[in-house]
């Protein structure tokens, strides 16, 4: 019996003279501004509203770009991270879902929000935003 595998498709190596593929669109020398173009990157990618780093004391450390006051939903994003609260936030009537993670990162603790958009896709811009700070803020 024989089973066909999926094909596995690499991308070329980079060679002399050969463009190179550069995953990132946008790119920045200057952490803070790097911070905020992947917060922004993972926003646009999964339709979501906002996505936003902050501190333990409910300050925001990083945001995407977005019209959105977010300085009340920082206050609370740590509340929500410690399970103490659970979030109800509405745009324009409608009720917004938000998804907290925490990371450590140079022994402080920040909690990472996405508000907006499914379940899965928050999960999935959740944790790529968590990697993009660890690699950033290294």
């Amino acid at each position: 019996m024989h089973v066909e595998s999926p094909r596995l498709r690499l991308r070329p190596l980079p060679r002399p003279g050969r463009p190179t593929f550069e995953r990132r669109r946008n790119r920045s020398l200057n952490a803070a501004d790097a911070l905020e173009l992947a917060l922004t990157g993972a926003a646009q990618r999964g339709a979501l509203d906002a996505v936003l780093i902050v501190d333990d004391e409910g300050m925001i450390v990083a945001k995407s770009d977005t019209d959105l006051p977010l300085e009340m939903l920082a206050a609370v994003t740590p509340i929500v991270g410690r399970g103490q609260a659970v979030p109800r936030i509405r745009k324009d009537g409608e009720l917004r879902e938000l998804s907290v993670d925490t990371m450590e990162l140079h022994d402080e603790l920040l909690y990472v929000a996405v508000l907006g958009g499914d379940r899965r896709i928050r999960r999935r811009e959740l944790q790529g935003t968590m990697a993009a700070t660890r690699r950033i803020l290294a």
